[in-house]
């Protein structure tokens, strides 16, 4: 009974590490679109401080954005399933 305890632990240990770094994969995906985006609209920012903002809106909305959120409820998620593996004294 207790081997399969421990091998049950296990694997959610591997979940929520692979949960962990998927988040962090994505997040770093969603922050390097913000970086292009950002610096491809240099000049307007310079000229039109409004404009910029909207189409660095319009460019991050569609999957930057989406990115970003998933990623932080797959870190939220690791996370969660971490530390109840080490309060249950599973790993």
């Amino acid at each position: 009974m207790r081997g399969k305890k421990q091998l049950g632990g296990g694997i959610l240990l591997n979940i929520g590490l692979w949960l962990l770094l998927i988040g962090v994969l994505l997040g770093g995906m969603a922050y390097i679109s913000y970086k292009r985006a950002e610096s491809s609209l240099l000049t307007l920012k310079k000229e039109d401080l409004v404009s910029y903002y909207l189409e660095l809106a319009l460019r991050l909305l569609p999957f930057p954005f989406w990115t970003l959120l998933l990623s932080i409820l797959l870190i939220l998620a690791g996370l969660v399933v971490l530390l109840v593996n080490l309060s249950r004294g599973l790993f």
